[in-house]
């Protein structure tokens, strides 16, 4: 995946230093993202549903036409705070809840296409792959909790990172698209993502997660 992320900003760089009407466009909104996962094994099944928001820029590059190319970095934070629904979860107590939390970087390659509308707006088409690299992914639980040979015990922190007993993979690709309405400098956008890869390193487990973006951004 490294070589796949090099080789498209190397061509964005490219593109970058021949284009000069480029834009720079910052922007932020909320994040909701549910995640399913099941035991192909046991057909057991879990469930979670996340909220957050992200933050970043893009720099869109114009090709031809209204046609262009969108690199961007932004940062995303998730939460959770409810029932620990992973059903392989064996709890000592019989209702045990979890706190959540989440941070990501995400490094999306859109392509897009302008529509005109006016002088002052614009409606806009985008899609592309997003290569995700997680950065932090614990949780804590009010209760005593066994993930498979892992005891936690209440109060304890759990890094789903850790690489010997976490229980979730760090790097994750989506494909992605929406649309967004541009009136002056300001940009509404909606988007939605569908991870490509399975996010568990749980053995038997396979799970996926799907994320609708609604933000705001301004393209200068």
């Amino acid at each position: 995946m490294k070589k796949i992320i090099a080789s498209v900003f190397a061509a964005a760089l490219l593109l970058m230093g021949t284009e000069a009407f480029a834009q720079l466009v910052p922007g932020a909104g909320y994040l909701f993202s549910a995640e399913k996962g099941k035991n192909d094994k046991t057909s057991e099944k879990e469930e979670y549903k996340l909220n957050g928001f992200y933050a970043g820029a893009s720099y869109n590059i114009p090709l031809v036409a209204g046609l262009g190319i969108a690199p961007g970095l932004y940062a995303d934070m998730l939460f959770y705070n409810g029932e620990a629904t992973n059903v392989y979860a064996q709890a000592v107590s019989t209702s045990v809840s979890q706190r959540y939390t989440e941070l990501a970087i995400n490094l999306p390659v859109n392509l897009n296409y302008r529509f005109e509308l006016g002088d002052n707006a614009a409606l806009w088409a985008f899609a592309g792959p997003v290569f995700q690299c997680g950065i932090v992914a614990r949780s804590t639980y009010n209760g005593r909790i066994d993930i498979g040979p892992i005891h936690i015990n209440e109060g304890d922190a759990y890094n789903h990172y850790d690489p010997e007993d976490g229980d979730t993979n760090r790097f994750n690709i989506y494909m992605g698209g929406g649309l967004g309405f541009q009136l002056g400098d300001l940009l509404l956008t909606v988007g939605y993502d569908h991870n490509l890869l399975n996010i568990d390193r749980t053995q038997g487990w396979k799970t996926n997660r799907n994320q609708i973006k609604v933000g705001i951004n301004f393209a200068f």
